[in-house]
């Protein structure tokens, strides 16, 4: 594990060096980059205690440990914080309004306002986040009377997790994507990030019970990782619901500061592959396979299911490079040069040691 973690620190330290050495020669394709990426994982981190603040709610009994295992992704929530502070330096480089201002728009799309909202939200987010983390860990470790006290902390704590994460989400949606391209809007974009950003943390959960069950940190029964199959199943279909309502009321309105946004990425070369891709990857595979999945017994091997999570998680995040990129850059290529591959690498392995980090600082009971 020693080893392993030194391989990480290192590509993530590659990482953070061709960030470096890349907004100095290419800002424009770098920072596009550093955004998917801090979008994308920061989701997952943010979205595992979402989940568990959900399963709280609900009061679902199903399987404490799955509970537990999404509570880990938390780890990252810290880093997350600090790379989120270096995306301001990218400012300028991402969004056009921020040198050419638009009136219409200046009362909401301006530095001072969306720094602090975004900020202000971020800090608010995580920091309920942590403090449910540490709640949910305390569970089932006191009296029935603390056992009590803690269980309507968590309930407070959960409804709070909730209501902030929908909203700062949603921004993320509204003000660090949508805003990329100003002219073009979409009401539905900020709830259509939200449930895809939920889609991913499914899948991710599916991979960490499985993962967790496998190497003996936790025993998760082949029904519950069943439950967390079908909770994919139903997030990839809202997802695909969501896009298709936005899809639906553009193409009606008809309205080219609209459908601009559909045409260069269906029409356009690279991105219309990229858009079939997302499409078979993202929800035509996943449903496909998990409605024939949940018909029958739960099974006892999930080589299946980690190839379909795995999967979906690739498809959002190739559905990420596909609103960023040709927005910021209507003529760029995809993304696929060694300075992007080096900073994708370098954020999936802090993610991965933030919440080895995490683990073996908490050392939380499964």
């Amino acid at each position: 594990m020693k080893g392993g973690n030194l391989f990480l620190a290192a590509v993530a330290a590659a990482g953070g060096i061709a960030f470096l050495l890349g907004v100095t020669r290419a800002a424009e394709r770098t920072w596009a980059i550093y955004l998917i990426n801090l979008l994308f994982w920061s989701g997952l981190a943010v979205t595992g205690p979402a989940i568990a603040g959900i399963m709280e709610l609900m009061e679902a009994r199903w399987s404490p440990n799955v509970k537990r295992i999404a509570l880990t992704t938390a780890g990252f929530l810290p880093y997350s914080f600090v790379l989120f502070l270096v995306l301001f330096g990218g400012r300028a480089v991402l969004y056009p309004w921020v040198t050419n201002p638009l009136p219409v728009k200046a009362a909401w799309l301006n530095v001072p306002f969306m720094a602090f909202r975004i900020g202000v939200g971020v800090l608010l987010l995580y920091w309920v986040a942590f403090a449910f983390v540490k709640a949910g860990f305390r569970e089932g470790s006191g009296s029935p009377e603390v056992e009590r006290q803690g269980k309507q902390r968590r309930v407070v704590l959960a409804t709070i997790l909730l209501f902030f994460y929908v909203i700062v989400v949603s921004l993320f949606g509204f003000d660090l994507v949508m805003s990329l391209d100003p002219t073009w809007y979409s009401g539905l974009f900020g709830g259509y990030f939200v449930v895809s950003t939920l889609y991913t943390g499914f899948a991710l959960l599916a991979l960490l019970a499985v993962r967790a069950n496998a190497s003996g940190l936790a025993v998760v029964t082949p029904a519950a990782i069943q439950d967390v199959a079908k909770l994919i199943l139903a997030t990839s279909t809202l997802w695909m619901y969501f896009f298709w309502s936005q899809y639906l009321v553009i193409w009606y309105g008809n309205v080219p500061v609209e459908t601009k946004f559909f045409l260069r990425r269906f029409f356009q070369d690279p991105w219309r592959v990229l858009t079939f891709v997302v499409l078979v990857a993202g929800w035509i595979v996943p449903f496909s396979y998990l409605l024939k999945r949940l018909t029958g017994k739960p099974p006892a091997r999930h080589a299946p299911l980690v190839f379909v999570a795995l999967l979906s998680l690739t498809a959002i995040f190739l559905e990420r490079v596909l609103v960023v990129v040709p927005a910021i850059s209507p003529a760029a290529a995809f993304p696929a040069g060694i300075v992007e591959i080096l900073i994708t690498a370098g954020f999936f392995s802090l993610f991965v040691l933030s919440r080895r980090w995490f683990l073996a600082r908490l050392k939380p009971r499964f």
